[in-house]
């Protein structure tokens, strides 16, 4: 059955990979496919790496995400499921997808060299708050990631018109509006994923432990997280704010994503270690 796991995981891989050159041939303006055959592609990878998740959580009688490395395999599937979603909203899918599918490679990547095992704590497992809370965790940084992909995008683009010098960016990347509206659209679907997991690791918490925080590192860093976007998203509704300034508060909220992620995971965090 463990290899079974693997050749649906190597699919998916490889149709990722097809679907990363698509899109990487795209922005270089020599199409090779349209839009609809490169979807089509997308379609099946994720089919096929679901097929790999749900039959791991069958076999292994756990969840598919369980320790750094098999994170990354969820994470993959998370990113190209969400561009699934963006694509719909969008008219031009090639910027993004010439960031995600990259990505969703190496994260892809890393995870078919993972051993497939048993996690250690016998508690993870069979709790269900436990798996709706670091799914939806992984979920929100996924939404996360392709913000700052957009905000990226964004000044990349803004520096461009600034200096006059329309180049590669002008000539290929959605307007600054659509990118703004990108940015905002994918903060608010992982902001809500955020509130969801925070919330749903208290209830875990609550239940393992008889307390709602245990005031590990971790907790404190995704609470500087969700600090970060709420001000974004009150910033962008209550006050106006658009463009750079919101794009680096984006950035700068996805960099500490990336240090909750993996610095403290690996290093800081006591109860935090399995993901």
């Amino acid at each position: 059955m463990l290899i079974v796991i693997r050749v649906f995981y190597v699919i998916a891989l490889v149709l990722y990979t097809a679907t990363a050159i698509g899109y990487l041939r795209a922005f270089n303006q020599k199409m090779t496919q349209p839009r609809k055959r490169r979807m089509v592609s997308v379609n099946y990878a994720v089919l096929f790496q679901l097929l790999g998740l749900v039959t791991y959580t069958m076999y292994l009688q756990q969840a598919p995400f369980l320790g750094m490395f098999q994170g990354f395999t969820f994470a993959a599937f998370v990113l190209a499921f969400l561009f699934l979603f963006i694509s719909r909203n969008v008219e031009n899918d090639v910027a993004v997808g010439v960031i995600v599918f990259p990505l969703v490679c190496v994260f892809s990547l890393i995870g078919i060299f993972t051993p497939l095992e048993l996690v250690s704590d016998p508690l993870l497992a069979p709790s269900p708050w436990f798996i709706l809370h670091a799914s939806i965790a992984l979920f929100s940084y996924g939404a996360f990631a392709i913000a700052f992909a957009t905000s990226v995008l964004y000044l990349q683009l803004h520096g461009e018109i600034k200096a006059k010098r329309l180049g590669t960016f002008f000539a290929r990347l959605p307007s600054l509006g659509e990118l703004d509206h990108l940015t905002y659209l994918t903060v608010s679907i992982g902001f809500v994923a955020l509130t969801v997991a925070i919330a749903t690791g208290m209830a875990w918490t609550q239940i393992r432990l008889g307390k709602l925080l245990q005031l590990d590192t971790k907790e404190i860093f995704t609470f500087v997280n969700w600090v970060i976007f709420a001000l974004y998203l009150h910033s962008r509704l209550y006050r106006g704010w658009r463009g750079r300034r919101a794009a680096w508060m984006v950035i700068a909220g996805f960099l500490v994503v990336l240090f909750n992620f993996l610095i403290v995971t690996v290093l800081l965090s006591k109860t935090h270690s399995y993901l």
